[in-house]
């Protein structure tokens, strides 16, 4: 009887949590700017750049150019889809109450959080996919070795997973929609900038700005990921130590968060 009521309980849990996975999806793919951000404006600026900036490049060199500026404008998917997409929705939510409410039907917090993620990275593998199927044939990129393709593909999804969480956190610490959004958006584009995103490479950055470049994991995919794409050997200590650091950032804006609202509301 007890065995029956827990997978009983557990089912219900599951139902309702695949319910909350189809509704936040639903409610990151209808704010426009996410599929927009996050699935047409990196095609856009991909053919933009390719076909402007890069029209002066020498035939043999071309394929090479266009296939790195690819790579870089493939990281604007998780900045978007995540970043900007959960920090704009999740203080929304919180500036109207929704967590609140939600809680009141059994989800919890832990659950609700699990389901965003769930929703972003669903979203953010299409767009990938969209992405890359649409821009390697057209654009004539250089094919990737399956290693290289494979660790291209796992840095974007652990992006994914930072990002989340310094969205989350500063959502979580503003809980007011506009100033959260300017917020996210003025480091959607810091990053943007900083990463070699919007057609000018960060090695070419002024002394003190390229320093800060290169603390963040979009500079070494924008410069040198090429290589790890076509299979070549690369040393990942300097990339891993600006993951890391990426990571620690955002942990820590993320966990401060939870306890700020938790000494609040005691």
């Amino acid at each position: 009887m007890n065995t029956t009521a827990a997978k009983a309980r557990a089912a219900l849990r599951n139902g309702r949590f695949r319910w909350l996975v189809r509704y936040e999806l639903v409610n990151l793919v209808g704010v426009i700017f996410v599929p927009f951000f996050g699935l047409v404006f990196p095609l856009l600026m991909s053919y933009l750049l390719a076909n402007t900036a890069l029209l002066e490049v020498p035939a043999a060199f071309r394929q090479e150019a266009v296939s790195r500026l690819v790579l870089s404008m493939l990281q604007m998917v998780p900045l978007a889809a995540v970043f900007l997409g959960h920090g704009a929705i999740y203080s929304q939510e919180l500036e109207k109450q929704v967590p609140l409410r939600l809680e009141l039907f059994g989800l919890t917090p832990t659950q609700q959080m699990l389901a965003k993620m769930t929703a972003t990275i669903i979203f953010m593998t299409f767009a990938l996919a969209v992405n890359l199927g649409i821009l390697i044939p057209t654009l004539d990129v250089l094919l990737p070795t399956p290693a290289g393709f494979g660790i291209v593909l796992l840095s974007m999804y652990l992006l994914a997973v930072i990002l989340f969480m310094l969205a989350h956190g500063i959502a979580n610490w503003i809980r007011k929609f506009g100033p959260t959004y300017a917020v996210v958006m003025l480091l959607y584009f810091a990053f943007m900038f900083l990463g070699g995103m919007m057609g000018m490479s960060s090695s070419r950055l002024p002394g003190p700005v390229r320093f800060i470049a290169e603390l963040l994991p979009y500079h070494y995919i924008t410069e040198d990921f090429l290589g790890v794409w076509r299979g070549e050997s690369y040393n990942y200590a300097p990339f891993i130590q600006a993951m890391l650091l990426l990571t620690a950032v955002s942990a820590l804006v993320m966990v401060s968060s939870f306890i700020y609202r938790r000494h609040r509301s005691i």
